[in-house]
């Protein structure tokens, strides 16, 4: 606890109304959702100043720092650039110390749920990238199903590892939720 407010008062100043927090993201990014996710059930989601990136920009500009030209990104008035949808959300929660979205003790198995559901939305935001970036005749099939199989192996992992759903979200929960409404989203009726 102690160095909780150690690391709050060296690197982040005070939070105060004014304090804003820029988030590089586009609307459909799923890895952006969990981020704004994560900042509305922490209550910062009103100091977030969200700066709306193309992800199908080849470089990265101005308008997105991550010099990997990923979204999200957060630029927090400290100035030091946060990359990594999970990375992002480990920094809002030790900044408001919500520690119940990530709790110590059990946070190698959050962990691992994370990485799985971040895993399942990586396969499919690849699967719309292979289909939406290539003509037609260029779409790897195979690429397709490799990318497919990764998200069935994901899901079908979830259904035999569940757990009990809380009324406070755990961050390996806001992961899943969103991994799946990205699903619905991009192959709805598919």
């Amino acid at each position: 606890m102690e160095l909780v407010r150690f690391w709050r008062h060296q690197c982040l100043h005070d939070i105060s109304e004014n304090y804003l927090i820029r988030l590089y993201s586009s609307p459909p990014s799923p890895f952006g959702r969990k981020v704004k996710i994560t900042a509305q059930i922490t209550g910062l989601s009103d100091q977030l100043d969200e700066i709306d990136i193309n992800s199908a920009d080849l470089v990265a500009t101005r308008n997105n720092p991550n010099p990997l030209n990923k979204i999200p990104a957060l630029e927090p008035e400290s100035g030091q650039l946060i990359v990594d949808s999970t990375a992002i959300c480990e920094y809002l929660i030790k900044l408001t110390n919500r520690i119940d979205l990530l709790p110590e003790c059990r946070r190698i198995e959050s962990l691992i749920r994370i990485a799985l559901a971040d895993g399942i939305t990586e396969a499919a935001l690849l699967m719309v990238y292979e289909q939406r970036f290539r003509r037609p005749s260029q779409v790897n099939s195979d690429w397709l199903h490799r990318q497919n199989q990764k998200v069935i192996g994901g899901l079908d992992w979830f259904n035999s590892n569940l757990t009990e759903v809380s009324s406070s979200p755990t961050l390996d929960q806001v992961g899943l939720a969103v991994a799946l409404d990205y699903l619905d989203f991009r192959f709805a009726g598919g």
